[in-house]
Formats: structure tokens, C-alpha cells, sequence
């Protein structure tokens, strides 16, 4: 069961009390671009959770969909949709019963869940936490957050939501300063590779493929 550390600060020993039951364990993974599916996200992702299913002994459940590829966190569209989202699919979940409660809820860090404003992500957590679902973030300090978190718990939450938005925060000012200066460019300049079909990029000029012209 979940123990305080020198810090005071929650963390997992083993999830599993000898003769009781598993609880069904969920992980949630998500990544905001295509070229983060050949990096480091998912193998990161994969790898902290294997280490905390081996540490403590529970078994995942992968009856549910739980993996958002090329999902942003930031605009909250992957609380959206049942359908086509693996966040809002399981959020459904929660509300229907099919995730029980006590049910584990795992992932990298709280950013995976949201990078949404703070209340907005803040809002999905608590739901979730008073729906009995116990999240276990694992980095970048390993924490399970549920409905009896502490103030000292509830804070780390705030900070590491808050933390998560801001850095998507100064991202997007960046890219569109950068696609605004594109623009204001664009009339003496290529700004991007992506051409009609009937055109190519050669040696930074467009050239006409003619059979398609």
C-alpha cells in the first residue's frame, strides 16, 4: 500500500496485499507528434512502466485502448471523442462503471494527462480521483494521487500541471512567431518543403514535374 517517504511525499512499496485480489492497472501514453514515434517517448514511456509493473508486481490491463499517438495535451482534444481518443475513451470508461473504482490509472508524468490551463487539467485530475481512480504518476518523482492526497500532494499535482502548460505554452508563442514571420516572408521566399502535387523542391528552387502540370 502507499507509504510516506523521509519527505513526506507518497510513494509505492507494492500495490498488492497478500491474498487480496489485483486491481486492474491501466497505463496511459500519449505523444504530440509523428516524429516522436520513432524517438525516445514511447521507448521512455514503455520502459518506466514495465520497471514499476516489475517493482510491485501487477499485471496491466490492455483491454482498453490507451495509447494517444500524435495527440496534443494542450488544446484538450484528447478528453474528446470516445471514438478516435484513448483519453476521453477511458474517461467514458470511468463514467460507465467499466473502470472500477481503485482501479490504477499510470503514466509518465501528469503532462501525459493534460498540459491544458491548470484548471482544466487540474479539474480532470481531481474528477478522476474522486471517481476512486488512483493516478500513478512515475517521474519525475514517483507519486499516486487519490482521493485522501494531502495538501502537500495536491500542490505537487498544481505545480507539475502548471509545469506542463507552460512549456506548451512558451512552444506555441514560439512556433507562431515563427510561422508569422514565415508569412510575412513568403512572397520572396520558400517557407516550407510541402508543394502541390505538380511541384518538387530542387536545390531550393520549385521545379514543375510537367506529366503532372
Amino acid at each position: 500500500s502507499p507509504h510516506s517517504d523521509k519527505m513526506g511525499i507518497a510513494s509505492i512499496s507494492s500495490l498488492r496485499t497478500e491474498g487480496m485480489p489485483m486491481v486492474a492497472v491501466y497505463s496511459y501514453k500519449r505523444f504530440s507528434s509523428p516524429i516522436q514515434a520513432q524517438g525516445d517517448s514511447i521507448r521512455r514511456q514503455t520502459m518506466l512502466l514495465d520497471a514499476w509493473l516489475s517493482r510491485t508486481g501487477n499485471v496491466l490491463d490492455t483491454s482498453l485502448r490507451m495509447t494517444d499517438a500524435g495527440i496534443s495535451g494542450y488544446t484538450g482534444e484528447h478528453r474528446t471523442n470516445p471514438d478516435r481518443h484513448a483519453l476521453a475513451g477511458f474517461l467514458e470508461a470511468v463514467k460507465t462503471g467499466r473502470v472500477k473504482r481503485g482501479s490504477y490509472l499510470v503514466c509518465e508524468a501528469l503532462d501525459r494527462l493534460s498540459r491544458e490551463h491548470i484548471q482544466a487539467g487540474l479539474s480532470l485530475c481531481l474528477n478522476l480521483t474522486q471517481a476512486g481512480i488512483r493516478i500513478v504518476q512515475l517521474a519525475p518523482v514517483e507519486m499516486v494521487y487519490d482521493d485522501t492526497s494531502d495538501a502537500m500532494a495536491l500542490m505537487m499535482m498544481i505545480m507539475e500541471l502548471s509545469r506542463g502548460n507552460s512549456e506548451s505554452k512558451t512552444k506555441s508563442i514560439r512556433l507562431g512567431a515563427a510561422w508569422a514571420e514565415k508569412r510575412k516572408n513568403a512572397g520572396t521566399k520558400i517557407v516550407s518543403a510541402r508543394s502541390p502535387g505538380w511541384l518538387r523542391l530542387v536545390d531550393g528552387e520549385w521545379d514543375i514535374i510537367e506529366e503532372r502540370a
